[in-house]
């Protein structure tokens, strides 16, 4: 499957506070804006490779409830459990022939959506969105996947100085999640990515053993043991987003507004 980790979504009560959080470890973030249709609004943080982590909450609860777009769906129905991380997505340059893709694989697909919303600058910004239906036995929540308004490299060029960071060069590194069955979860990413299986590694840090597999540009890290700590236990949704790539005295493991953030230096 040709497609890029695109970013992660973080639901919380008040997206600026979340962004001074991450002004104050170094990481240069922006206001994104609203989006009128669904009763949102959002702050970013961009990575040299086009990944960002997107901190979203609600404007109007009320419009959000009603909307149709299923992200929204997902993060109203999150939002009855807490602050948090919600889901990811992963880009693609061609949505029609991933859906035709996903399709011959028997996957069923919901979408594509159009979305836009408007920059600080006045100008739109457009994209368009694939979510497949999930299914009961599912161990973690399926990503989706975007194709934005403009190719990479035009975005790129427009978006250079977004990912000018005061400490170093970071990029998302790894999602993890909690869950019941780790083979049977490696065995869903591996099918609907194309990965082989042998790709998996193992490994342990302070939160417990994990298996590990590549997918794109950033790894996804399953947990045998979840987080006594943590709320989302038994959810699928993710639960720790590694950020590789700070200077050493930038190196911490943050807790913010429901999400945990493991900040390095180097790539695990």
């Amino acid at each position: 499957m040709n497609v890029k980790f695109d970013h992660l979504v973080h639901f919380t009560s008040n997206p600026k506070e979340t962004q001074a959080a991450f002004q104050k470890l170094g990481f240069n973030t922006i206001k994104g804006g609203n989006h009128t249709n669904w009763g949102t609004r959002n702050c970013l943080c961009y990575f040299h490779n086009l990944g960002y982590i997107e901190w979203i909450g609600f404007t109007d609860f009320e419009i959000a409830k009603t909307s149709d777009n299923i992200l929204i769906q997902q993060i109203v129905n999150d939002s009855a459990f807490g602050e948090g991380f919600s889901t990811m997505a992963f880009r693609t340059n061609d949505i029609s022939a991933l859906q035709k893709e996903l399709r011959q694989k028997d996957y069923e697909t919901i979408g594509p959506f159009d979305g836009n919303r408007i920059r600080e600058d006045g100008s739109i910004l457009s994209w368009s969105m694939l979510f497949l239906k999930e299914k009961s036995d599912d161990q973690v929540r399926y990503p989706f996947f975007i194709q934005w308004g403009h190719a990479d490299d035009i975005r790129k060029t427009e978006m250079k100085a977004l990912w000018q960071h005061k400490n170093g060069e970071p990029s998302i590194s790894y999602i993890s999640f909690a869950v019941q069955n780790v083979q049977k979860t490696i065995l869903q990413y591996c099918r609907l990515f194309d990965i082989d299986q042998n790709a998996s590694r193992n490994g342990h840090d302070e939160f417990g053993d994990f298996t590990e597999i590549p997918i794109s540009n950033i790894s996804i890290r399953l947990y045998r043991k979840a987080l006594e700590s943590s709320a989302l236990i038994g959810s699928n949704r993710p639960l720790c987003c590694g950020i590789a790539g700070v200077t050493d005295e930038k190196e911490s493991t943050i807790n913010v507004q429901g999400a945990i953030y493991k900040i390095q230096k180097r790539h695990p």
